[in-house]
Order: structure tokens, then C-alpha cells, then sequence
């Protein structure tokens, strides 16, 4: 207790007397000044290096982590107020750097009796009060190939006199199985600290999902519980998961789940799956990551937790090692095997991807990725992220360290030791006829700079590595952000590899509308660093930080536990909370900023989590007796199609609604996959549903029910049912591909006509009925998806005519020419979106513009270029209508692709697709096409593109020449002759009517664009007389390059009556429809109303608002 009066001691001198003139703005004198200054090593006296020799990096044929770099932790040691620097050195001895002030620094490592002996390897480190004296004491993890002396972890006691005792074995944690990183955390909230060690196998050939490890192990994850001083493992008793196929990397704790209990991320290597460890409140934990994201990195290397989007809840971001440019990504990345990639899948793996991955929280227990719209998917061979505010606008930034000694992947290097006979694969296996230190030295090296990304404060990023002076290029690994000269803002130091430790000073305190908070936050006695507390920061610009306290962050590496928020424009702080897991909760308001300020347990008070409240929408599928589940069949559109961006295949099931026996109550149709029939499932005046199956169904069930329509084709009072058959797994002439038509009898009993529909051999989705021609019955539009192997030629698509008893002709050139082939149709809607009292006709579709068709005197007259929409050329997959702005006339939403996929565009550099016999072999060949730093290239790499043009490997006989050559100069003049389609918009957007002034198109809220929309409700939800939006969709079907399309959980909008929406997040909606949804429709009884939702390959289910 002595000792921790002491540093609070130490503290108050230091909030007294080193804050104010520390603290004082200074103007940055030139604008050109990046916000960043790199210090020199003289200046700093921070000569640290992690040398490896040749020799030691060649060792990766053995050890394949002996490149991967060294750690460093920050942390006040000698409780002076001033952060202090410990460098992990692989295999020479760690450095401790005691900060003097004015960013500059001692080595006292000799001193402080911290030097290691040679013939050890060590890798990360952290720091925390592990003997409850108030001084950091240093954790350093082990591991290292069979040449090293030891592979246990060391514990450097802190003796409170700038000296340590190195005691792991005595308090239990000196691990030695192969260990990356450590975190101390209260797992069980006991108010002490337990420990989590995360280790890897020694054995590279283990690295495959088929070689499944069930038993724990000495190289299995650890974690160790805090019983009095000394810790034991518990790890088995706790409910960690045999390391089946674990490379820990990376290491991050957090409340995910807001239950003030600490859950655990561990980033895994190669094809292990991440571990997500969910706290049970009971001392165990259950792994989710299955069923909390809908994927994840392949090769997940270091790992942080924090709240970037400012919406009170902590997100998880994982870097993985796809490169930014053309070139690096077509010579570097290797090709993902979509065999191997459904192997691991069917092994019981997740989905993963070789990219970095931002799983944004949605509230609820699960997450979903947002890499790709907020701007960060591809960093190259990444190591640390870390989430800080570094320009103090009060927003967390994103900081990733980058770089690998070699490129080992490089496969025009490995192709050439191949040839020369050094490296032979022989029955599965492969010898090596070349020395490591050859080998090695066979593949380039190239040093990349790391990469820092602005917060933009919309859920996205903007890379500013070169504009804040951090483009250095190295091999950097560890890394911390940290408050080194107490100047309110955070510094980056970085462990480099072969290079001197970078330490950048931080300039945003000489910036204009610079504003700080700084929080030490005092815990219990056996925590009184506060691990695990939760601080939130409210300021007048209704803008909401929140940070919790952990301290192993990034790569290897651990941060200091001070808390620095930025406050941009502010002078104050409407509003401080501090939360410790222990229900105990200090709140102030109106605190000045520009200040260090201390928040201690002591005065805080009791609080207990409020209850959730009541949700809008409530899943209501079981209580309404619905149990039916869409089973896609089995079939690989890829082997005929290679380069397919998705499969065609699996765009059902259509869902049909309406009252079909005349009792006032609403039912509905499911269409079935191929070999499954559809279903009706009928409403009971108690408001349940039972399923009705009828035989003629069954005898269709040979077809694919891609879209369905109830409506009164013969005009006898009573509903009948449309199907329209699609999918991909069909000859292109089959007559599985025939729509049908079945006959209400009046009572829900129908008969298939045979004669009622022309023949109609085309892969159809959409349908949909009016009376366009004003003759007193329903006509039909009816929309080819696809020609079955031929992507992406247009379809046949109808308009058919009904002649008042339910006989259809086809009437498209006649009456809208426009309609016979106009691309791959997803959805259309009649409405009179020229208020002349006629009804037009929107139709929408993959690769399509917004195809406008006006009602004139019965024609249907293309006229979307006098709305100047022809130029929004998107994968466009749904629309709806409503006078969302009470002008009186109709506006629109548009469902997209969205702005959160690996395919990009706009209007001056679209996404392209070519299809055309590229190399006369006599079959049709897709060719995707996306601009990189603004030149048009081959979005797939050359093992893809010559399975489908063989040709190519003959014209490009390296990696390096093809990833050198843009699109013409791989296809060549071909691409004139060839079929050629764009994509300018991916957005969900909304087409605003302005009447006599056409249509104005915008983008909806950045949570629109997360993943496709395909299915749109118009409905006011809350009754307060404005029209919101609910939305669901996803694309699961992704080519395995490319990431799916599956962060959307479904989107509640509420409308504010002037055509803006804002969003409600699933954790106060309750709508939660995370499936590959195809359709949505409403359902209604005599009091309540429902969301009918269709899942690809899944459940149907209801929601009830």
C-alpha cells in the first residue's frame, strides 16, 4: 500500500507541475509541415535495433517466424510521469529506454539488469502491475526454432528502483510453448489480474485443416488465473478450444458484448480460424467466430479493439498481407484454390479471406466487415494496427505497421528455383537441393512504408501516410502510439527489423483547433491501472468517444494506460463517464480540456447495465408455426465459367403474398431450389400458418423458383400464382426453364395451365403485373436473369399481354422494344413516375442502368436518358416506391451492390466486363476489368486467367510481365469486338422525383452500402405519418478471391418526411436478418403486420411490427 501512494504521490507533483507548460499550443510555422516528425536516433538516444543476421533470417525454411519481427511495450516504470520504452530484440538482448524529457532517452538496460543472454529468441511483450506495488512490471514471450537454450517466457518484476528480478517461474507464467504475445486482464472480475498467453505450433506441417489436433497441448493457448499471487493454468477448465489449427499472431481483450465482462480475439495464422472467446460471467468462455462474423482474414496477423465509428460499442480490426498496387498483388498474392478454400469450409473453418478485416459491432453479439468501404482491405504484409485519435479531431485513426523482409511469395522467384532443379516436388512432398541461405537469398527484397489512415468520421478512412510524414520505408513489425512528451497528443514508435527503433513526434498540439483530454484512471488495489474500465467522452458537437483500457495492442506490443482523447474544436467536456467492471461509476461534466485529470475507484459509485428495451421488430418464425428452409442444390458454376465474379446459380427463393382463399388473411408462397418443390403456407384466423403442399408443385420441383406472383390473371375474384423458373444449372434451351402459371379455384386449390403462357425458354427472376394498356386487366413485365452459361449476355425478357381470361402474348416488340433484351433484369416496378396517370415501367438489373419506360399512349418509350440516369450504370437489385419527401409524387430506392465489396466504380473510372472467345478455342470467356492507382488492369491474376485463356501463360511467361500489363495489353484489340458492360454506381441510392426537373440521384447513409440490397419494405414502421425504409440482402456466392458480400444484418431506416433517413442499428430495432436474403414482402392479419423474409439456402422467417 506504500508503494501505491507513492505513485499516486508521483502522479499529483506530475498533474501540478507538468502539465501546464507542456501543454501550451504552439502554431505550426509552415503548412507544409507534416503532422509527423521523424526523430533522429541522435537526437532521442534510442539506438535500438533488432539486427538479425543473414544467417538467423534464413532460418525461416526452419522457423518460418524468424522474420516476423520483434515487439516493444511503453509504460511509466519509474512513475516519473514520463512514458519509458522496452524494445524486444529477437535474438541479441531486449533494450529498456528510460524517457529524460524532451523526447529523449536513457539506455539503462545494463542497470536495470535486464540484459538476456544469447541463445534466446524473444518476440512480444507487455506490461502490467502484476504484484500490486503501483510499479509496470514487463512480460516478454518466447519461442524460436530448435536452436534456441530456452523457450520460457520471462516475468521482470519491477523492484520500484529502476531494477527488475526476472520471477515468471515463481509466480506460474513461465510458459514455454512457442508464445506471440501476452494480455493481462480480469477474466473473472476477483479484482486481480489473470493472464492470457497465445502460442503456436512448432510443427509447420500441422498448418493444413485436415490435420486436426484434439488435444491440448504445451503449444496450445494458455490462460493463466491469478489465485493470490500465483498464477495456474486453467486454460481446459475455462473452455478454450483445442488448437486444432492455431498460429496466434495477434492478441486483443474488450467488452464486446457490453455485459462489463472481458472477451478475447486471437488472430490466427495460415488456415486456422480466429478464436472470438465470448466471457460466459461464470470464469469460462464459449468461441463464437462462426456464429459472430460471416468471415474473416486468412492469414490474420496482429489485432486491436476499439470503438471507431463513435457509436458506443467496440469494434475488431485484423490486418492481413494482400498488397495495395496491381503489380504486387498479381506477383505476390497467391491464388486462391477453390477447392481448398471449400475443403476448409466443409472441415468446420470459417470463410476466409486474404485481406484485412474491420468487423464493425453490430450490437447484438455479431459483426460484420467493413474493410472495404472504410478504404483499409489491402496494407501488404501487415503486423500492427492501432486504433488512436492522432489528430485530435475525435475520431480514432488507424495506424498499421508493414513489411517482410523477403518476398517469399514472389512467384516468378520460386517458379525459377523450380525450373533449376533447387527445389523439387515429388509425391507430395518437396526437397530442397539448395542451402537456406541460397534460398533465401533467390527472392527480392523490398522495403514498403507503413500505412496511416484519417478517420473521416462516416465510417471511412483516407489514406495520409505520406501527407502525415509516416512513408518511411522499412520492415516494421511492433508498434505503440504513446504521449512521450506530454503534450496532450500521441507519438508512434515502431520496432523495426535490420533498422534503428523510428520514433515519430506527434505535431497536432501546434495545430489549430487542437483540444485534449487525458484520464488516468485509478483501479483497486490488485488493478490499479484499471484494466478493463470503460471511459466515454460526450462533447457539444454530439459527438461520443469511447475507450476501454487495455494495453496489449497491435503486433506484439502493448501501449502506456493513460487515456488521450481528442476533442478537435472543444474547449470542454459536456460529459465524462468512467465504468469499472466491478459496477462502479464516476460521471463529471464541464471539464475544461487541455488537462490531465484523475478518476479513482474510491470515489466512484455503485451502478447496475440497464435492460434492454422494448424492440420495433421481433422474430416471430416459430411462434407462427413457420418452418420451412430453401435447400439450394449442389452445383459449381465456376468449372464451366471460370471467371464468374459470383455464382448464378442460387438468386431464389421467389416468395409470393396474398389471400388465396378469400378468408381476409394473407398467405404466402416459397418457391423451392432445383429438386425441391414449393410450398404455400396458409394463415389461421389465430394468426399461425400451417404448410400446404400440393402435388402439382411436387411435380415441378425439377425447376428453379426464382420469383413468384400472386395475382388475379383471369379476372374471376381470386388470386393465382406466376413462377417464373431460372437459375444456372440449366442447358440454355431447357424446358426446366419455362415459366408456369397455376389457376386459383376460389377456395386456395390450383391447376397448372399449359396454354396460358407463351413458350418462354430463358433463366428468369423478376415478374411483376398491371394494367398498363388500361383494358381492365392485369398484364405482366417478366425478366431474363441470365442465358444459363453465358454470362453476362442478355436475356429475353416480356411483356405480356393478357388478353381478360389469363392468356398471355408476347406483345415486346410491339409495344416496348426496350424490353427484349435489356440486360440481366433483377427487379422492376409499374408506377406513374410522370404523374400523367398512366403507369411506367422501372426495370433494373446487373450491369444495367435505370432503365426508365414511359407510358406513351400505350408504349412503353425508354426515356432514361432524358433523365440523365443512363449514365448510373450499376448491379442493381431491387426497387421500391414512395413519396418519401410528401411531394406528392413517386421517389424511389434504389437496392445496389454497395460500396463494401472488392469491386469499385464510378463515372470516370467504371468496373468493366468484356465476354467474348478471347482465344478461338470456342467458347465464351468473361474478362473483369478495375482501374489501380488509374490504369485499367485484369481484376484476376495469371493462374486464373490462363485456366480460362490458356494463350495467356504462352504471351506472359512471368508473373512480373503480366502484372506489369494493363487490360488491352494482356487481351489486346479483342476487347473491341467484344461484348462490353460497365458498372459507375455500386451505391444503394435514392432517386429523388423532382417533376417537371426530372430525378436527382444520391447515395443512401454509409450503413446502406454495407452489402447488396435486394429486398426493400416502404412502410411507416412508427405511425408518426413519414415512410421508412427495412432492407435486407448480401451476395454469399462471391468467386473465392473475393471477399462475400455478407455484412448486411439487415437495415431499418426511419424516415423524417423530406427524404432523409436515419439509421437504427439492430440493437434498438431488433431486425436482424443476416442470411443471403433474395426478397422481402409484407404480410398482414387482421391486427398486426409482418416482414416476410427469403434466405438463400436457409430459413424463412417473419418479423412482427
Amino acid at each position: 500500500m506504500k508503494e501505491i501512494n507513492q505513485y499516486i504521490f508521483y502522479l499529483s507533483i506530475f498533474l501540478i507541475f507538468g502539465c501546464t507548460s507542456n501543454f501550451k499550443k504552439d502554431s505550426i510555422e509552415s503548412k507544409n509541415q507534416k503532422r509527423f516528425k521523424l526523430l533522429s536516433s541522435k537526437h532521442t538516444g534510442v539506438l535500438f535495433n533488432n539486427k538479425l543476421s543473414l544467417d538467423e533470417q534464413s532460418e525461416y525454411f526452419n522457423y518460418q517466424y524468424a522474420i516476423n519481427g520483434g515487439g516493444l511495450s511503453a509504460g511509466d516504470l519509474n512513475n516519473d510521469g514520463l512514458v519509458d520504452l522496452f524494445f524486444i530484440s529477437n535474438s541479441r538482448s531486449n533494450k529498456l529506454y528510460i524517457n529524460k524529457g524532451n523526447l529523449q532517452f536513457e539506455d539503462v538496460t545494463m542497470s536495470s539488469g535486464l540484459t538476456q543472454d544469447e541463445g534466446l529468441w524473444s518476440v512480444g511483450s507487455t506490461m502490467a502491475d502484476i504484484n500490486n506495488d503501483g510499479f509496470l512490471d514487463i512480460y516478454v514471450c518466447m519461442a524460436g526454432g530448435e536452436k534456441v537454450k530456452s523457450r520460457s517466457n520471462l516475468l521482470y518484476i519491477n523492484n520500484g528502483d529502476m531494477t527488475f528480478t526476472e520471477s515468471a517461474k515463481k509466480f506460474g507464467v513461465n510458459d514455454s510453448g512457442h508464445s506471440t504475445q501476452a494480455v493481462f486482464f480480469d477474466y473473472d472480475l476477483d479484482y486481480d489480474l489473470d493472464l492470457m498467453v497465445i502460442n503456436h505450433s512448432g510443427n509447420w506441417n500441422e498448418r493444413r485443416p485436415f490435420k486436426e489436433l484434439d488435444k491440448r497441448g504445451i503449444y496450445s493457448d494458455k490462460i493463466y488465473i491469478n489465485e493470490g499471487g500465483k498464477f495456474r493454468d486453467v486454460s481446459e477448465k475455462v473452455g478454450l478450444e483445442n488448437d486444432r489449427y492455431g498460429f496466434g499472431l495477434g492478441v486483443s481483450i474488450g467488452d464486446l458484448n457490453d455485459d462489463m465482462f472481458p472477451d478475447i480475439y486471437i488472430a490466427n495464422d495460415y488456415f486456422g480460424s480466429d478464436y472470438l472467446y465470448f466471457n460466459n460471467q461464470d470464469g469460462t468462455f464459449t468461441e463464437k467466430i462462426k456464429k459472430s462474423t460471416k468471415h474473416i482474414s486468412l492469414f490474420s496477423m496482429g489485432t486491436d479493439i476499439a470503438d471507431y465509428n463513435n457509436d458506443g460499442l467496440l469494434d475488431i480490426v485484423t490486418v492481413d498481407m494482400v498488397a495495395e498496387d496491381n503489380y504486387r498483388q498479381k506477383t505476390n498474392m497467391a491464388g486462391m484454390n477453390p477447392k481448398i478454400f471449400y475443403e476448409a469450409v466443409d472441415a468446420g473453418l470459417h470463410y476466409q479471406y486474404m485481406y484485412n478485416t474491420l468487423q464493425k459491432n453490430n450490437g447484438n453479439g455479431t459483426f460484420s466487415d467493413v474493410a472495404q468501404i472504410a478504404g483499409m482491405p489491402n496494407t501488404d504484409w501487415s503486423w500492427a494496427p492501432l486504433f488512436a485519435d492522432f489528430d485530435s479531431d475525435g475520431w480514432k485513426d488507424l495506424f498499421i505497421t508493414n513489411g517482410f523482409a523477403r518476398d517469399l511469395r514472389d512467384k516468378d522467384a520460386n517458379i525459377k528455383l523450380l525450373k533449376e532443379g533447387k527445389i523439387v516436388k515429388k509425391n507430395g512432398n518437396t526437397l530442397y537441393k539448395i542451402s537456406n541461405l541460397d534460398h533465401y537469398l533467390s527472392f527480392p527484397e523490398k522495403k514498403i512504408p507503413n500505412y496511416a489512415y484519417r478517420n473521416k468520421g462516416d465510417m471511412t478512412f483516407e489514406k495520409v501516410s505520406y501527407d502525415w510524414g509516416l512513408s518511411q520505408l522499412g520492415f516494421s513489425n511492433g508498434a505503440v502510439y504513446s504521449d512521450l512528451d506530454n503534450d496532450g497528443d500521441q507519438d508512434i514508435i515502431i520496432n523495426n527489423l535490420n533498422d534503428i527503433a523510428w520514433i515519430y513526434e506527434n505535431t497536432s498540439n501546434q495545430q489549430d483547433k487542437f483540444n485534449f483530454l487525458q484520464i488516468n484512471v485509478i483501479g483497486p488495489e490488485s488493478n490499479i491501472f484499471s484494466l478493463g474500465a470503460r471511459v466515454t467522452v460526450k462533447t457539444k458537437d454530439n459527438n461520443t468517444q469511447t475507450q476501454e483500457i487495455t494495453l496489449t495492442r497491435g503486433y506484439q506490443s502493448s501501449v502506456d494506460p493513460i487515456l488521450t482523447f481528442g476533442l478537435g474544436s472543444n474547449e470542454s467536456v459536456e460529459e465524462l463517464i468512467v465504468q469499472w467492471p466491478y459496477g462502479k461509476k464516476i460521471i463529471l461534466n464541464n471539464i475544461k480540456s487541455n488537462q490531465r485529470i484523475v478518476c479513482d475507484i474510491k470515489d466512484a459509485d455503485d451502478f447496475s447495465l440497464n435492460t434492454q428495451s422494448e424492440f420495433i421488430f421481433n422474430d416471430v418464425t416459430s411462434d407462427l408455426q413457420v418452418n420451412y428452409k430453401h435447400i439450394e442444390n449442389d452445383f459449381n458454376d465456376f468449372e464451366k465459367e471460370v471467371l464468374l465474379p459470383h455464382k448464378n446459380s442460387q438468386h431464389g427463393p421467389g416468395i409470393a403474398v396474398g389471400d388465396i382463399n378469400n378468408d381476409g388473411l394473407d398467405d404466402f408462397y416459397v418457391g423451392g431450389a432445383k429438386n425441391q418443390q414449393g410450398s404455400f403456407f396458409i394463415q389461421k384466423n389465430n394468426g399461425k400458418f400451417y404448410e400446404k403442399k400440393l402435388n402439382l408443385f411436387k411435380n415441378d420441383r425439377y425447376c428453379e423458383d426464382m420469383g413468384a406472383l400472386l395475382f388475379d390473371s383471369d379476372n374471376d375474384g381470386d388470386l393465382d400464382l406466376y413462377v417464373v423458373s431460372g437459375g444456372n444449372e440449366f442447358e440454355k434451351d431447357s424446358p426446366l426453364l419455362q415459366d408456369r402459371l397455376y389457376f386459383n379455384d376460389g377456395n386456395g386449390n390450383f391447376t397448372k395451365s399449359t396454354k396460358s403462357l407463351p413458350i418462354m425458354l430463358f433463366s428468369g427472376k423478376e415478374v411483376s403485373s398491371a394494367d398498363f394498356d388500361n383494358d381492365g386487366d392485369l398484364d405482366l413485365f417478366v425478366g431474363g436473369r441470365i442465358i444459363p452459361g453465358m454470362y453476362p449476355f442478355s436475356p429475353r425478357s416480356y411483356l405480356l399481354i393478357n388478353n381478360g381470361s389469363g392468356l398471355f402474348t408476347d406483345a415486346t416488340m410491339k409495344y416496348a422494344p426496350d424490353l427484349y433484351e435489356p440486360g440481366l433484369v433483377t427487379d422492376s416496378e409499374w408506377v406513374d413516375f410522370n404523374s400523367d396517370g398512366n403507369l411506367d415501367l422501372i426495370v433494373v438489373g446487373e450491369w444495367m442502368s435505370i432503365l426508365m419506360l414511359e407510358n406513351q399512349k400505350g408504349k412503353l418509350i425508354n426515356v432514361s436518358k432524358k433523365y440523365n440516369l443512363d449514365k448510373h450504370k450499376g448491379w442493381w437489385n431491387s426497387i421500391a416506391s414512395g413519396d418519401f419527401d410528401k411531394d406528392g409524387d413517386k421517389d424511389f430506392i434504389l437496392g445496389n451492390n454497395g460500396l463494401n465489396y472488392k469491386y469499385k466504380a464510378s463515372i470516370s473510372q467504371p468496373f468493366h466486363v468484356y465476354a467474348h472467345d478471347f482465344d478461338n478455342s470456342g467458347t465464351i470467356d468473361i474478362v473483369l476489368g478495375y482501374f489501380n492507382q488509374g490504369t485499367l488492369y485484369p481484376v484476376r491474376g495469371r493462374q486464373c486467367s490462363s485456366e480460362q485463356c490458356p494463350i495467356i501463360k504462352e504471351q506472359f511467361s512471368s508473373y512480373s510481365s503480366f502484372g506489369s500489363a494493363d487490360l488491352r495489353e494482356v487481351y489486346g484489340d479483342k476487347l473491341d469486338d467484344a461484348l462490353h458492360y460497365q458498372v459507375t454506381n455500386f451505391a444503394t441510392s435514392y432517386l429523388e422525383n423532382k417533376s417537371d426537373s426530372g430525378f436527382v440521384i444520391s447515395n443512401l447513409p454509409q450503413e446502406a452500402q454495407l452489402s447488396s440490397v435486394n429486398g426493400i419494405i416502404v412502410e411507416d414502421f412508427d405511425n408518426d405519418g413519414n415512410l421508412d425504409l427495412i432492407m435486407s440482402g448480401n451476395l454469399h456466392v462471391s468467386e473465392v478471391e473475393t471477399p462475400r458480400n455478407d455484412a448486411s444484418v439487415g437495415l431499418v431506416f426511419k424516415g423524417n418526411g423530406s427524404g432523409s433517413f436515419t439509421f437504427l442499428n439492430t440493437k434498438k430495432s431488433g431486425y436482424y436478418t443476416p442470411g443471403d436474403v433474395k426478397d422481402l414482402k409484407i404480410l398482414k392479419n387482421q391486427i398486426k403486420k409482418y416482414i416476410l423474409v427469403a434466405n438463400n439456402d436457409d430459413k424463412i422467417q417473419l418479423y412482427q411490427f
